[in-house]
C-alpha cells in the first residue's frame, strides 16, 4: 500500500474533486494510492507526453518516483519543475514536501508544506502531510517517548506556529488563566 494514502486522505473520489485536477491525473493518483507505482508512473508519463506543462501530473510523478523507486534526486527535480510551471499552485510544493520527508530532510519538507498551505489552505493533502512530518521529526524531549504526556503537550505547543488562530486562542486562555489565578490569590 502506498505511503501517499496517509498524505491524501484517500476517500473514494472526494479527494479528486477537491483537487480540481483533470480526470486522467486523478486516475493516475488513484493507481498510486492503490500501491501500483509502475502503472501510476506510466500513466503520469503518458499524461506528460500529451501535456508536458501539467504541473499536477509532474508533482504526482515526483511522488511516484520517490515512493516507488526511492529516486529522490530525480523526484526532487520533477517537483521543482512542477513548481516552476505554476508557482501559484500548491501541487509542486506538496510534491517537494513529500519527497523531502521521504528522503529524510524533515525541515525542508515542512518548509514546502507550509508554502503549499499558504497557496491552498484547504488542500486535503496538507493535513496528513503535517501528520507525516510530526511522525518523522524527533520528540521535544529526546529522553522521553514520543507518546509521553509531556512530549505530547510540548508538541502541541510547538505546532501552534502553524495555526495562528489556535495560537491566539492559547494566549487568550493563558491570560485568562493568569487573571483567574491572580484573583484567587488575592
Amino acid at each position: 500500500m502506498s505511503e501517499l494514502r496517509h498524505l491524501l486522505e484517500y476517500r473514494g473520489e472526494n479527494i479528486f474533486t477537491t483537487l480540481g485536477a483533470c480526470p486522467s491525473v486523478c486516475a493516475a493518483y488513484k493507481l498510486l494510492l492503490d500501491g501500483d507505482h509502475e502503472a501510476a508512473e506510466t500513466r503520469f508519463r503518458r499524461i506528460l507526453q500529451e501535456n508536458p506543462k501539467d504541473n499536477e501530473a509532474l508533482a504526482g510523478l515526483a511522488i511516484c518516483v520517490a515512493e516507488g523507486g526511492g529516486r529522490f534526486l530525480t523526484a526532487e527535480k520533477l517537483a521543482r519543475q512542477a513548481v516552476k510551471l505554476d508557482k501559484g499552485s500548491a501541487a509542486g510544493y506538496i510534491g517537494l514536501g513529500y519527497v523531502n520527508l521521504l528522503g529524510g530532510r524533515i525541515e525542508e519538507g515542512f518548509k514546502y508544506l507550509m508554502k503549499a498551505k499558504h497557496l491552498a489552505p484547504k488542500d486535503p493533502r496538507l493535513h496528513k502531510g503535517f501528520a507525516l512530518y510530526d511522525n518523522e521529526r524527533p520528540p521535544v524531549i529526546a529522553g522521553l517517548s514520543r507518546r509521553h504526556p509531556v512530549n505530547r503537550a510540548l508538541n502541541e505547543v510547538r505546532n501552534l506556529k502553524r495555526n495562528p488562530r489556535a495560537a491566539a486562542l492559547a494566549v487568550a486562555g493563558l491570560i485568562g488563566g493568569l487573571y483567574i489565578a491572580g484573583s484567587l490569590v488575592i
